[in-house]
C-alpha cells in the first residue's frame, strides 16, 4: 500500500517490480526476484518455463501487475504457478488503479510431492 500511494498508478509492471524491490530490501524481507518455476510433463522438462515476479520467504509467490482491473487471466497465471511450484500462498498485486487491488490466493494442490503433472 506504501507503494501505491507514493507512486500512483499508471506506470509499467517493471517500475512497480523496481520500486518493490527497494521496500523488500528496506525491510529485510528475505525475497528472490524472477523465481524460476520448471514445469515437468510426462518426465520431460517443458522448454518454456515460468517466473513468479518475486518469491518472498521461498513460500509465497507475488505477482505484479499494472492493469485497468484485476482479470481472470492474471489470477489464473498465478494459480498456476502455485500448483506448478507447490509453493503455500500467492499474492497478486494490481498497481493499474487508483486504488491498490490486491488479491490472496491459497495453493489448494500445496503438499503435492512433486512439480511434474502427468
Amino acid at each position: 500500500m506504501k507503494l501505491h500511494r507514493e507512486l500512483g498508478c499508471g506506470f509499467k509492471e517493471k517500475v512497480y517490480q523496481d520500486a518493490f524491490e527497494v521496500l523488500l530490501n528496506e525491510c529485510q524481507v528475505p525475497y528472490s526476484r524472477e523465481q524460476h518455476i520448471g514445469l515437468t510433463y510426462h518426465g520431460v522438462l517443458l522448454q518454456h518455463d515460468f517466473f513468479y515476479d518475486f518469491l518472498c520467504f521461498e513460500k509465497i509467490g507475488i505477482e505484479i501487475k499494472a492493469l485497468e482491473s484485476l482479470d481472470g487471466i492474471s489470477e489464473s497465471q498465478l494459480i498456476n504457478y502455485l500448483h506448478v511450484s507447490n509453493h503455500q500462498l500467492g499474492l497478486l498485486l494490481n498497481f493499474g488503479t487508483t486504488s491498490l487491488e490486491y488479491k490472496w490466493i491459497p495453493n489448494q494442490w500445496h503438499h503435492r510431492s512433486s512439480s511434474s503433472i502427468g
